[in-house]
């Protein structure tokens, strides 16, 4: 908002015969402008905005109501009128009998054949694991084993022969590493490498 004055002088004259009078007259106005939107106006207009848009909103959502409704209400009417038409049909139509012909089925004599023989079926054949699997399994026994875990224990099979490396704490585990790597299908020799560092 910015304020201007204005002064303005009137000059006027008076008929008078001697010498001329002059009449100063001085009127101070204040002229004030206003510029830009007050806070009120702003948040009038935010209100109005917002509300609008709720109508918005609430009537498009409910012409799309009334859209949904209109359409259960025809497929409700379709429903209904192909069930009286189902329902109608048999009443309107007299009943014909069937006109089928029957099947008849008549077993042909078969020659005597003899007892059929029993099925023979072969015995499961037994594969030997390879060394790899050898190896998996006997890793995999050490992992089940709560102390044999912590112990990096290498394990190498060639042919039936596992071969086993690393380190563990004490001869017991040793032994029971070797005793674990034995009880595994397809072992059949054991080197026992590994090394007892206390």
């Amino acid at each position: 908002m910015s304020d201007y004055s204005e002064r303005r002088t009137i000059v006027e004259e008076t008929p008078i015969k001697r010498a001329r009078p002059v009449v100063e007259t001085q009127y101070d106005s204040v002229v004030r402008e206003e510029r830009g939107i007050s806070g009120g106006a702003v948040a009038a207009l935010v209100l109005a905005a917002i509300a609008a848009a709720v109508v918005i909103t609430l009537l498009i959502m409910n012409n799309q109501q009334k859209a949904t409704d209109d359409e259960l209400a025809q497929e409700r009417a379709r429903a209904a009128a192909a069930q009286q038409a189902t329902n109608q049909q048999p009443a309107q139509q007299p009943a014909q009998p069937s006109q089928q012909p029957q099947v008849v089925v008549v077993p042909q004599a078969t020659p005597a054949s003899p007892a059929p023989a029993p099925a023979v079926t072969p015995a499961p054949v037994e594969t030997e694991p390879s060394s790899t699997q050898i190896e998996v399994n006997v890793n995999t026994k050490f992992l089940d084993d709560s102390d044999l875990r912590a112990h990096p224990i290498d394990v190498k099979v060639t042919g039936h022969t596992a071969i086993l490396s690393g380190q563990v704490p004490n001869d017991e585990l040793k032994s029971r590493a070797g005793q674990l790597a034995r009880s595994v299908k397809g072992v059949g020799r054991v080197i026992n490498n590994i090394s007892v560092q206390p």
